[in-house]
């Protein structure tokens, strides 16, 4: 009986020299390329306001524009702040409302998150499944009836009433704090309460801290969209006093007129823009690596 030896077959070393190639130079060089794409894509229009920000009219306006600043000047913020008198008070009122609902959310989904993941209730699923189906309800859609629950219990047209509206929307952060409960093995409950602590001791000494990256992830969600909100604001609040840095900035911008020269500056809006914007910026920046920490380890489904 004759025997039939299998002998693996040797590859060329130009294909073995292309396949190393590949792997190793064109794979890695085309996801870079397709990510600094796709960063620029996003970053240069962020460039361009914070350059229009720093340029004279003259250069705003000329028949070849730049990206960069040839003549940079600070003239813009100062116009900003010129024709926004009340900018301290709109600044101020946008931190009250985002920071309060920052606070009272988050802590509101935590405890939640933590009884949807092990508790156990009657009706548990049926509620979850119900919150999760809200966030396919799109906000204006329920405006009106927000607006006459709000007149009717006295909470329109004052900051903690938005506060308690954007607070309300608890659909994603329970499913965040949710799942970055599941994610924790029981083990460590367990132990706690062997060692004699109660059920809020275990949630409040062992579980809270092991979970605080998701957290941060629900925190700076919430400050981004209760920051750069406007038409819930607009539609609950009249007293100018009370208004936010959304709607304090386009009802200022966009009630200039070309009388006496006044006419509404490019420059300025990119200024303000700016300035608008910081506080998230420096959030989450400051924040970055708890945020980064939360999505990596604690959002599994």
């Amino acid at each position: 009986m004759s025997t039939h030896q299998y002998t693996t077959p040797v590859m060329p070393p130009w294909l073995r020299v292309w396949t190393w190639v590949q792997s190793h130079l064109l794979r890695p060089l085309t996801t870079r390329v397709l990510l600094w794409a796709l960063l620029a894509f996003f970053f240069i229009p962020i460039l361009w306001t914070v350059m229009a920000s720093l340029k004279t009219r003259m250069e705003l306006y000329t028949m070849d524009p730049h990206l960069l600043v040839q003549h940079p000047t600070l003239a813009n913020y100062l116009f900003a702040l010129e024709k926004m008198p009340d900018f301290a008070l709109l600044y101020r009122n946008s931190l009250i409302v985002t920071l309060g609902s920052v606070v009272l959310q988050t802590a509101l989904a935590t405890l939640a998150g933590y009884g949807f993941a092990r508790l156990r209730f009657r009706g548990r699923d049926l509620i979850f499944y119900t919150l999760i189906l809200l966030i396919f309800v799109p906000r204006a859609g329920g405006l009106m009836a927000q607006y006459e629950l709000m007149n009717f219990l006295g909470l329109r047209d004052n900051l903690f009433g938005l506060i308690l509206a954007f607070s309300a929307g608890l659909s994603v952060p329970i499913f965040i704090m949710r799942q970055a409960f599941l994610s924790l093995p029981r083990d460590f409950e367990d132990a706690a309460m062997i060692d004699g602590c109660n059920r809020f001791q275990a949630f409040w000494t062992i579980m809270v801290p092991m979970v605080t990256g998701a957290m941060v992830v629900v925190a700076l969600f919430e400050f981004i969209r209760v920051w750069g909100e406007y038409l819930f604001t607009l539609t609950m609040i009249d007293d100018q006093s009370k208004f936010t840095l959304g709607i304090g900035m386009v009802q200022q911008f966009s009630s200039a007129t070309i009388e006496f020269g006044e006419f509404t500056s490019y420059g300025g809006q990119a200024a303000a823009y700016i300035m608008a914007a910081a506080p998230a910026v420096l959030f989450f920046l400051g924040l970055q690596r708890w945020f980064v920490r939360g999505l990596l380890t604690g959002l599994k489904l």
